[in-house]
């Protein structure tokens, strides 16, 4: 989200259509630049994080307007720094938040509140975390799967503190050469938004003035080969992905955020380039 706002669509809507209703204004506390949203189904509940602010924002789910959070979870002992995505964990009750420079993942309650510490902290060199812009958690098998640098790492739920992934997502069999970015997971699957952008020349085939010195670059109007990619929980090395959704009748450029519809067999990506959302009709993904 480039604009301090978060807008609600039908679950049918299609095209230039409007959204149901807004939340935004002076009172919500958004900022610009949220990677991540997050909703609470047994609350009722929108989990947004502020990184402009070092905060994460709840709002009801109804809400609408300037409508202020329920709840602000911001301060020092927070230890939040840049928060770009969050995520839930509903079976334990927890709110997983990605720090985009802090290089670290803060976990809290679920009703957690004002300037509070986290139950815990995964950070330091043994890790491995670099840029986090995602993550996701399987209460089931206790892990917890995070976008990193380049790779999906996995951690085992409960670690805290400076400890070592128990796997590691990474290499060209995978597809991913930039950076994942939003996950989910689904009965021991791991579904990512790949962003993959290149700095492709983008003035192939442009005559240039007699004094240009170089043709200048930019990947984020020339991004190729993004896509959806699934694999499972128990993956670890260099493996490609189990399923995909790429190529040019995607419609994908530049695939940030994810969502999960298992009921209906949907997938709801966000493109920052396409400046959009795409609805894919898969249910052979959830099967």
């Amino acid at each position: 989200m480039t604009q301090p706002r978060i807008a609600v669509f039908a679950r049918l809507a299609n095209g230039n259509a409007a959204p149901t209703r807004v939340i935004s204004g002076q009172k919500s506390l958004l900022g610009r630049t949220i990677h991540g949203l997050a909703y609470d189904p047994t609350h009722d509940e929108i989990v947004a994080p502020n990184a402009l602010a070092d905060a994460v924002l709840v709002f009801r789910a109804a809400a609408e307007g300037s409508e202020r959070p329920r709840r602000v979870i911001q301060g020092p002992q927070t230890h939040l720094v840049t928060p770009h995505a969050v995520s839930l964990d509903l079976q334990n009750g927890e709110i997983l938040v990605a720090s985009l420079t802090g290089r670290r993942i803060n976990v809290f309650r679920w009703d957690a509140t004002g300037n509070v510490a986290p139950v815990r902290v995964i950070e330091g060199p043994k890790t491995s975390l670099g840029h986090i812009v995602g993550l996701a958690v399987d209460p089931e098998r206790n892990l917890l799967a995070v976008a990193n640098s380049q790779d999906i790492l996995i951690f085992n739920r409960t670690d805290n503190g400076d400890i070592a992934p128990r796997a590691r997502i990474a290499g060209p069999r995978t597809g991913i050469t930039d950076e994942p970015w939003q996950m989910e997971f689904y009965k021991g699957r791991i579904f990512v938004a790949a962003s993959n952008h290149f700095h492709d020349n983008l003035y192939n085939g442009v005559t240039l003035r007699n004094d240009a010195k170089e043709v200048p670059d930019d990947p984020w109007l020339n991004p190729v080969l993004g896509f959806v990619g699934v694999w499972s929980i128990t993956d670890n090395g260099d493996v490609p992905p189990r399923a995909m959704i790429r190529g040019p009748y995607s419609n994908l450029l530049h695939p940030v955020g994810l969502a999960l519809n298992p009921k209906t067999g949907e997938i709801y990506v966000s493109d920052s380039v396409r400046n959009g959302v795409l609805s894919f009709l898969v249910p052979q993904f959830f099967q």
